[in-house]
């Protein structure tokens, strides 16, 4: 058996770019250091996948146990389909040098279903993409293939006191779509094959593609000719409109009296080009910090941290329903002795003891958030005043996560530490899953909630120009 060329992920990067995929294949050196919000979410994925297996008992995986065994996982399949398996998890397909991993395989008479499992609520056109190559592999491999069908989430799905796993997820027939793709797919897989034989990449523009659907692992590689500061370090201007701006103007410094950018874009701008902060409070800001100031004994800051398990883990919950499971307080003005910390054990629902620590701290004060919303109380979130081009720091870039303006203030996570509120939330579902290192973790989350205490402290006195 020949060795495998492309796979499902790595067509699916050849889709979204050819660039991309040439660089996965022969320049992988090049590729960024893979965020760990995203490798959470790849963690969730698994998760969920697995899970779905119980739709199927009984079933045997195939699949192998490290990437060197691709190989023995197609044997292991043909061996398998020999012998009468009827389900199979993960069974390995190959054709036209194209490799594949099928979440579920069910025997249906003289025929089989197929089944790839998504971890999401919705079924994207990627999914169907995806979907199509694996039943033209599929098809192409020998197998006859009764139906395919894409498994998802259902969003609308209510815990009662056990898991009903049949309600869980939604099975969607998607065979008509990927039959009707299968030309399509041919010939792309011919193009990504031919692209990979030549010596050097293609040579391809920077454009939406680089995020679209995923951002590509590449962006440090093909964007170093981009120039700093550039338009597309200006979080209030849509990415769309940042290529049409970056194409039709490279000079940065010229878009300050485009015409067409709003006030708070141009500002932005400004704050980049001139390296200052501005702060530009409207009336209705200006009051509303006036009035905060001279109440201030009756303000702490708070942050609360969320989780969103893909599968419910609680009565009355949903998928992905966002769960408090930490929360830290302060006085404004803290010392670190002030800071309050509190993570919720987990072992019943972690919404109850956290609404019962923010209705002992909110009955009497007021809450300073940063992108926090506490249902049923009054706060005050700094991020609307980013938002609103009331308040800018030159070095916030991208968007206005808290992980992104912290760093531009001068707050930066430490060395393998937490860096966001994502990464938070897996080290607390990896914690309920009894994970090994569960208390390092543990200590981890405090020390992450102590440093977003600081940063409300530190952008409150920026704020306030102290």
């Amino acid at each position: 058996m020949e060795k495998h060329i492309l796979s499902k992920s790595t067509y699916i990067k050849g889709e979204q770019c050819l660039k991309q995929l040439y660089l996965h294949k022969k320049r992988s050196f090049l590729r960024d250091r893979m965020p760990a919000e995203r490798l959470a979410v790849f963690r969730r994925g698994t998760n969920v996948g697995i899970y779905a297996q119980n739709l199927f008992p009984g079933g045997i995986d195939a699949g192998p146990k490290h990437p060197s065994q691709y190989r023995k996982a197609i044997e292991r399949t043909s061996i398998l389909i020999q012998e009468g398996q009827n389900i199979i998890y993960e069974a390995g397909f190959q054709a036209n040098k194209t490799l594949i991993l099928l979440d579920i395989l069910v025997k249906n008479e003289d025929a089989w279903d197929a089944y790839e499992v998504k971890s999401s609520k919705k079924l994207s056109e990627t999914y169907y993409k995806d979907a199509a190559l694996q039943y033209y592999v599929l098809e192409k491999a020998g197998l006859k293939i009764n139906s395919f069908s894409l498994i998802h989430i259902n969003e609308n799905y209510v815990m009662d006191k056990t898991m009903d796993i049949h309600k869980l997820f939604v099975i969607t027939d998607v065979t008509k779509e990927v039959k009707q793709r299968k030309k399509h797919v041919e010939t792309k897989i011919a193009e990504e094959l031919s692209i990979l034989e030549v010596d050097h990449s293609p040579k391809i523009e920077i454009g939406i593609q680089c995020f679209s659907p995923y951002d590509c692992d590449f962006i440090g590689h093909c964007w170093k000719k981009v120039t700093k500061p550039s338009v597309f370090d200006i979080p209030s201007i849509s990415t769309e409109q940042q290529f049409e701006l970056y194409n039709n103007n490279k000079d940065f410094n010229n878009l300050v009296k485009n015409q067409e950018l709003t006030n708070i874009q141009q500002l932005q701008i400004k704050s980049k080009i001139e390296n200052k902060e501005i702060i530009n409070f409207d009336s209705n800001n200006l009051l509303r910090i006036q009035k905060i100031n001279y109440e201030i004994d009756n303000y702490i800051f708070i942050k609360v941290l969320y989780f969103t398990p893909a599968l419910p883990l609680y009565v009355g919950t949903r998928p992905y329903q966002p769960i408090p499971f930490a929360i830290a307080n302060s006085k404004i003005g803290n010392k670190e002795t002030d800071i309050e910390k509190f993570i919720a054990d987990g072992k019943e629902n972690p919404e109850i003891q956290i609404k019962n620590k923010l209705n002992d701290l909110l009955k009497s004060k007021k809450a300073i958030v940063y992108n926090c919303v506490i249902d049923k109380y009054e706060v005050f979130d700094l991020k609307q005043l980013i938002e609103t081009g009331n308040y800018y720091h030159p070095e916030i870039s991208k968007d206005y996560s808290n992980k992104t303006v912290s760093k531009a203030i001068g707050i930066k996570p430490p060395w393998k530490g937490i860096s966001s509120d994502i990464v938070a939330a897996q080290y607390y579902d990896e914690i309920l899953g009894n994970h090994k290192d569960s208390q390092k973790k543990k200590e981890d989350i405090f020390k992450y909630l102590k440093r977003e205490i600081e940063f409300l402290n530190k952008l409150w006195n920026r704020i306030n120009c102290q």
